[in-house]
């Protein structure tokens, strides 16, 4: 078996693993795309493939966004879809790629990063493998009451004034908060999140903030929120009037929101299998509480990868 990039891989074989792992479609084309609108992956693509014969067993991507550390930016690794086929299991293809991964990433960074979820085979691996948890997000939720609001949300494409207001309302916190410049055309290549749920908020005739909001059978889910400064309230407001279900939900809330949403009623939970994990990278070195010791850390629902 022999671990090679993108280019020597067949399309075909992208396709195949990323239908059994993630339940979409990959290809070549989609990639070199990604590669020109996300300068976080390097121009080789960032994709290792576990290769044997003519055949495609196993993946994994890797890339280099930048993280808040206290009060400066410093680049990290990003490790990202980590996939073996069905029928390749067990035969530590995973384990393989995910060294190879690190030994690239040492490289150039000294943290590496992943998203995954505790109910996945591979949460244990990356445990073994040194990563430790740092960040599960809070999930907010409330039975909507009838309110009277003249906030109105209207559906338009200014991903600037979304930058704008989302870089303000991070201020002070840790983590995976830095939003590129090009990150509607970033999440527009890789199809997700979707930036048609983005609705601008006015109120009087000014904007006074943003929200990705979808109306599911039963809630209102808003994936994320941003409010120009003073207007929180009445933008939480206009969602409870805009909702046309029983209860809003609340996802990848911002920490700097907390106390005002728990104010308006909204109660908690982080009992859920999504976890942020982070591996030290340099021998020796076991430095990960200078993240995992934050209560401040944050991942955007754009700069989640």
């Amino acid at each position: 078996m022999e671990i090679v990039e993108f280019e020597e891989v067949k399309d075909s074989d992208l396709t195949e693993l990323c239908l059994a792992c993630f339940d979409h479609v990959h290809s070549k084309a989609r990639l070199k795309k990604m590669i020109r609108s996300d300068d976080r992956l390097p121009d080789w693509g960032g994709e290792l493939y576990a290769v044997q014969g003519d055949k495609a067993l196993g993946v994994v991507g890797l890339l280099y966004p930048e993280i808040r550390k206290e009060e400066n930016f410093i680049k990290v690794g990003g490790i990202r879809n980590v996939c073996t086929r069905p029928s390749a299991s067990k035969q530590g293809i995973a384990k393989k790629l995910m060294k190879r991964a690190h030994q690239n990433l040492r490289k150039k960074v000294d943290y590496s990063f992943l998203m995954t979820s505790a109910s996945n085979v591979a949460y244990n691996l990356y445990r073994n493998l040194g990563y430790e948890d740092v960040y599960i997000p809070q999930i907010a939720y409330k039975k909507k009451e009838t309110v009277e609001s003249d906030v109105e949300f209207r559906k338009e494409k200014d991903p600037d004034y979304v930058r704008s207001v989302y870089m303000n309302s991070v201020r002070g916190l840790t983590g995976l908060v830095k939003r590129d410049k090009r990150f509607w055309q970033m999440a527009k290549s890789r199809g997700w999140p979707d930036n048609e749920k983005i609705k601008i908020a006015y109120k009087n005739g000014s904007r006074i903030g943003y929200a990705m909001v979808d109306q599911s059978r039963e809630k209102l889910s808003v994936k994320e929120m941003g409010a120009e400064e003073g207007f929180l309230v009445d933008l939480m407001f206009g969602l409870e009037n805009y909702c046309e279900k029983d209860h809003i939900v609340l996802s990848y809330v911002n920490p700097n929101y907390k106390n005002a949403v728990e104010r308006h009623g909204y109660s908690w939970t982080d009992d859920l299998w999504y976890r942020v994990m982070v591996k030290d990278l340099r021998e020796g070195s076991n430095s990960t509480a200078d993240f995992t010791e934050e209560d401040n850390f944050h991942a955007g629902i754009y700069e989640c990868y």
